[in-house]
């Protein structure tokens, strides 16, 4: 509860005669509320100090708002329900604990394994199972279950061509093009019906024309029947196998989800700007924070228009040594520093253009974050866990657990002299890249595959499983390297095959597939 809560509630129970003499409108000086307001902030320490004691009691993941338990406890409460944790995500690991009784005593069962998907990985996943997927002969004494039950409707006509040529309870491998087989927007009351939440939306759908032609191969619309494929089984290959269970996952957003609210620059920031971000300037430091920053419903807020900073006619204490620093939010346009130093920490900024000069301090320091270009010319450049689309222009450039696309150099093209000092520990650079008098330590030359390669896009700079176990693995601490190490993309697949190790029939594997076409599921 804020401290304003509190002053109030103390201030309320007094009687009135006392809140009437302390007002100003009849005299007063305001002296006993100010009172009140001291000793509330003691009571707000307790009254969180209590909640959070409380909280400490259940790991569960607890509602919005609401304190949750503190990591450091989940692996005592693991060890009590002898759970073994395998999600990267505070989030997964709490749902491992709350649900391990629960999926015990649903072991093997579809809505199990759905569950433990999605709860491990936080992402939401569509089932398919990998005999169903198998071509097989037709066998006359197994009876057909009725249309109904498919979400068909029961009065089937019998005038060619009819339903009933193409019964979805048949197991018929060559497809019908007479009609295509996809996702269909349908009603909850459909008993072939499933619902998806996508990007916040819960969109119920179902799958049409069982027997009909894929329009979409190879993705969650696709049931047709195929030949065994024995080989072994990964994002790409091995699906079709009676030993198999396809989990469709929506690929990660990144910085740039579908519903992200964005807000225009301008020197004195708007209403609707003070709405969504921070502005807090302090010791000669000017921070522009996203309100969710740091909180569990964090959401990137995007800022449109070129940022210009630095600027002798700003008045912003000194510019040489004045420092900008920007957290969570997406900088669509360029972002120029005449002088001083610009901060960023998981960001997204498509350009940033810095003219200070200054060899011994960093004059662009950025942890986790997304870059499709950065220029220096005259300064140092000091990057962790950061991605960078196109080229890098740096004099000194220092670089940890990095993924660089482009080329680094120091001069503009098409000079591509390298820095002059030069540091990269544990990172991606491109084949072409010359090392020049750079410190190269475990690096490597290996290419990246993302999901999109294009600043701005759904997913951008999100590696795909395709990627080398170089970039995927590369990093310092064994973790994937680039701007999304703190959200364990890479992570998240493995881990949800490890977990059904445990709660799936023996010689039964799961398959983790990204699908973009669980985005188009009609709302």
């Amino acid at each position: 509860m804020a401290d304003k809560n509190h002053a109030e509630t103390l201030f309320r129970i007094i009687p009135a005669v006392y809140r009437n003499r302390d007002s100003r409108q009849y005299g007063g000086s305001g002296d006993l509320k100010k009172y009140f307001s001291g000793n509330a902030v003691l009571l707000n320490q307790l009254h969180a100090t209590l909640e959070q004691f409380l909280a400490d009691h259940f790991p569960d993941n607890p509602n919005a708002g609401a304190p949750a338990c503190q990591d450091w406890l989940l692996p005592y409460f693991a060890d009590l329900l002898d759970v073994r944790l395998v999600s990267p995500l505070a989030k997964g690991r709490r749902d491992e604990i709350a649900r391990a009784i629960r999926w015990r005593q649903g072991k093997g069962t579809l809505r199990v394994v759905e569950e433990i998907a999605e709860s491990v990985a936080q992402l939401e996943v569509v089932l398919q199972e990998g005999w169903k997927r198998v071509a097989v002969t037709p066998r006359l004494n197994v009876p057909l279950m009725p249309e109904i039950h498919y979400g068909l409707s029961d009065a089937v006509p019998l005038t060619p061509p009819s339903i009933a040529a193409r019964h979805p309870g048949l197991p018929a491998v060559t497809p019908d093009f007479r009609c295509p087989s996809g996702a269909v927007k349908s009603n909850t009351s459909n008993p072939a019906a499933q619902q998806s939440s996508i990007d916040g939306d819960t969109r119920t759908w179902r799958q049409v024309s069982f027997h009909g032609a894929p329009c979409y191969p190879n993705s969650f619309e696709d049931v047709s029947r195929r030949t065994v494929d024995f080989r072994s089984g990964d994002w790409c290959s091995g699906h079709f196998h009676p030993d198999r269970i396809l989990l469709y996952t929506v690929p990660p957003a990144g910085f740039f989800p579908d519903r992200i609210q964005t807000v225009n620059w301008s020197q004195e920031p708007s209403e609707a700007f003070l709405r969504l971000i921070d502005v807090i300037t302090e010791n000669n430091t000017t921070v522009y924070r996203n309100r969710t920053f740091g909180k569990d419903n964090f959401v990137p807020v995007n800022i449109r228009r070129t940022i210009q900073l630095g600027q002798v006619e700003d008045g912003v204490g000194d510019p040489d040594f004045h420092t900008w620093r920007f957290e969570g939010v997406n900088l669509l346009n360029t972002l120029e520093l005449d002088s001083g130093r610009v901060e960023l920490v998981k960001c997204a900024a498509r350009k940033v253009e810095v003219h200070s000069i200054d060899k011994v301090s960093a004059v662009i320091t950025a942890q986790n974050c997304l870059f499709r270009q950065i220029q220096v010319a005259r300064g140092r450049v000091k990057l962790e866990y950061c991605t960078v689309l196109e080229s890098t222009l740096s004099e000194y450039l220092l670089a940890s657990d990095c993924i660089f696309l482009g080329l680094i150099h120091r001069h503009h093209l098409p000079d591509l002299t390298p820095p002059e000092q030069h540091c990269l520990r544990y990172s991606r650079i491109a084949r072409n890249q010359d090392a020049g008098d750079m410190r190269l330590i475990h690096t490597t030359r290996d290419l990246p595959v993302m999901l999109s390669k294009r600043f701005g896009d759904r997913s951008s700079g999100v590696l795909h499983p395709a990627t080398p176990r170089t970039i995927t693995r590369g990093a310092e601490d064994g973790t994937e390297m680039g701007a999304y190490h703190s959200g364990y993309l890479s992570f998240l697949a493995d881990a949800v095959v490890e977990k059904l190790r445990d709660y799936l029939p023996l010689d039964k594997q799961a398959l983790v597939i990204p699908d973009s076409r669980l985005l188009a599921i009609p709302e």
